[in-house]
Formats: structure tokens, sequence, C-alpha cells
């Protein structure tokens, strides 16, 4: 098979994605980061692809979400220097050095066309997600962010899909597969031939068994609200039915929207409000944020009490030098006192 990336928005289902490639025998790599709350099977994220975006993020992105690393809030151009490709070309080869043939990151979304530069025969599983679910997953999820910027997610989701959109408008459709999880979930083996079929690989029964219904929620009581959600956003709207024609399973027609809401005039997080009010979806939505307060306090005081241990170790391990100190001194001072030469 080809080399691929799987990438897409956070909460975008891109880690149930990567679970089910790995059973269709792709290896994504081996330092991957450990199961979470949120993700109780596994981010699927090799480290090195990380620290490597993060690096780029800070680089380029500098306007981001409150108390969050991986989300811009302002769109920027980005050009490369002959070391980021070469950064990039290494981290490929010392992947594929170690077996990997694929690597799954949503921060791929926004350097694309990078990765397509460095791996030329990269093959792209695309995960696309409605922004309004995306938002509703990380209030679920707690992120701290949404409390100071209430709709950084929305922001943040059209950056990542636009880019996506840029890179991929460009190329041949044999290249890429664009996946809209809310509805590919619901027809898991639909799902799962047809990524086998992309990635040429025989397709196994038991990749059936990679989706966990439970670990993912598919906010129903949002849907009917989805469909005036461009009334709100337009430009958003736009991004997602474009990416929506591409769609492996249900793809749709693209067609420009002939009016412009007069909401655009406002801010986007009174519009996200106003949204959510005109479609009964605010008081829900207000709970979510509430309940993510004690996610948040959760999260300090783990951090605490991991500071703390490591505090405590420290102060241990000092104590632990200066008694060996202590000891070798005392020996020298009683090799010398018998005069036997140190």
């Amino acid at each position: 098979m080809n080399p691929a990336l799987l990438t897409g928005m956070h909460r975008s289902g891109t880690s149930a994605i990567a679970r089910l490639v790995q059973t269709l025998g792709v290896n994504i790599g081996s330092d991957l980061l450990p199961a979470a709350t949120g993700n109780l099977f596994g981010h699927f994220e090799e480290a090195s692809f990380i620290r490597f975006h993060d690096g780029l993020i800070d680089r380029f992105f500098p306007k981001r979400a409150p108390f969050c690393e991986w989300l811009p809030l302002a769109n920027t151009e980005v050009i490369y220097t002959d070391a980021d490709r070469d950064e990039a070309r290494s981290i490929w080869k010392r992947h594929q050095a170690a077996g990997g043939s694929a690597w799954k990151d949503p921060r791929t979304s926004l350097f694309l066309d990078l990765w397509l530069e460095a791996v030329p025969e990269v093959k792209a599983i695309i995960c696309l997600r409605h922004p309004y679910q995306v938002h509703r997953s990380l209030l679920r999820r707690g992120e701290p962010f949404l409390h100071v910027d209430y709709s950084a997610s929305i922001v943040g989701w059209s950056i990542y899909n636009q880019r996506i959109l840029q890179v991929i408008s460009k190329l041949p459709k044999s290249s890429f597969r664009v996946i809209d999880v809310e509805f590919a979930f619901q027809e898991t083996r639909r799902l799962a031939e047809g990524l086998a079929g992309f990635l040429e690989l025989p397709f196994r029964e038991e990749a059936l068994q990679a989706f966990a219904p439970e670990a993912f929620h598919f906010e129903d009581d949002s849907h009917d609200a989805m469909e005036h959600f461009e009334e709100f956003f337009p430009e958003t709207g736009t991004i997602y039915r474009q990416l929506k024609q591409f769609d492996l399973l249900h793809p749709a027609t693209f067609s420009p929207a002939t009016t412009i809401s007069p909401h655009t005039i406002r801010s986007e997080e009174a519009r996200l409000i106003e949204f959510e009010e005109t479609h009964g979806l605010r008081a829900t939505a207000k709970k979510m944020l509430i309940r993510s307060i004690a996610v948040d306090r959760q999260r300090i005081i783990d951090l605490y009490q991991h500071v703390t241990k490591v505090s405590e170790e420290k102060d241990r391990l000092i104590e632990d030098l200066s008694r060996l100190t202590e000891n070798l001194k005392a020996h020298v001072t009683d090799l010398q006192s018998r005069q036997v030469p140190v």
C-alpha cells in the first residue's frame, strides 16, 4: 500500500478511523499517545509528528484559543523553509524505518500541503464532522477555552477545514477520501470496505469490531438544527458543504448559497448563542458548559498532584545525592587517614 495519513479537525472521529485502519493491517506507529478521557481506545498519534506540528503552529499561528496550543483563531499564509521540508521528510523516514506506513494527527490538517510535498505518494483520509457537532463534542470534553471564547471551536473548525479544502481541491480524487463520520459510523461495513479498497488492502471482518458506538456521541438532539447552521455562519457552512461533496458514502452536490444572512454582522459568539437559542439547544449547552467546570477543576487537581509528586521525587533524589556525597567524603577521609593513595 501507499503511505497514508489520517487527519481532520479535532473531535471529528479521527481516532476511531485510525483504529479501524490499524485493524485493516496498517501500522500507525509505536510511540503513540496513551488513551485518555474522550479517547478510551487511544489517540493513535505518533509523538514525533505532534512535536513537529506544535512547533509549526507556534510559529505560524500565534493567535490561538486560550489555554489551547492546537486551535488557531486566525488564518495566515504559511511559508515553509527548506529546513521544514527536510524535517518532515526525516520524520517520515524514521517513522517508516520503524515499520510505520501511516500516521494520524488532526494538526496535519493545517500543514497538508507540506506533507504532500514531502511524501508525494501519500494517500489522505480526511475526517469530516459538522462544525456544531464538533463544538458540542469539545463542550462535552470540557475544553477550558470555551469558558473564555465560546465560539473558538467554530472559528478553529473553519481554519482547519479551509486549509484542507484548499489542498484537496487541487488533487486527483484517487489520492484522498473524505469521510463524514456522523453518517459513516452508522454504516460501518460500507465504511470499512471503502477504506480497505482505497488503501488497496484486503477487507477483514474483524475490522468491524474496531467500532465502539458507546465511545462516540452523535449529539442526536442537534441534527435538525444543523440544517439551519449556515444561516448564522455562512462561510463555515459553505466550507462544510464543499467538503461534503467529496464524502465517501454520501456525497452531496455543492451549489453556492444564494443569500447572505444578516447574522454575519454580529460576533461569532453572539451568532452561536443565537443559533442555540433559536433551535432550543442553549439550555443543554449551558449545562454542558457548567459541567465542564468540574472537569477543569479535576484537571487542575491532577496537575497539582503530578507536580507535587515530581517535586517530592526531586527532593528524594537530592537527599540521596547528598548522602552519597557525604559517604564519599567520609570514605576519602578514611583512606587519607590511613595514608593510602587516593
